[in-house]
């Protein structure tokens, strides 16, 4: 069994933009790994995550009810 680059996490909420991004790459790593990918091999959380960026800076910027954390 493949091992992903991005861990399991569990509760999300992808009203906020940390987790829609987060929610985006995780399912780029799915696809990456369903096509044969290779992690750390054939790409890097770097690449998750610049390759989802764009999806999710979509969905937030459609949405009336997507926030951002103040805190951490």
């Amino acid at each position: 069994m493949t091992t992903p680059l991005l861990r399991q996490v569990g509760k999300t909420d992808p009203s906020t933009l940390e987790d829609l991004l987060l929610i985006m790459a995780k399912n780029m790593e799915h696809s990456l790994i369903e096509a044969g990918a290779t992690p750390g091999k054939d790409y890097s959380i770097h690449d998750l995550y610049t390759w989802s960026t764009p999806f999710a800076l979509e969905v937030f910027k459609k949405s009336d009810a997507i926030t951002y954390a103040v805190e951490f």
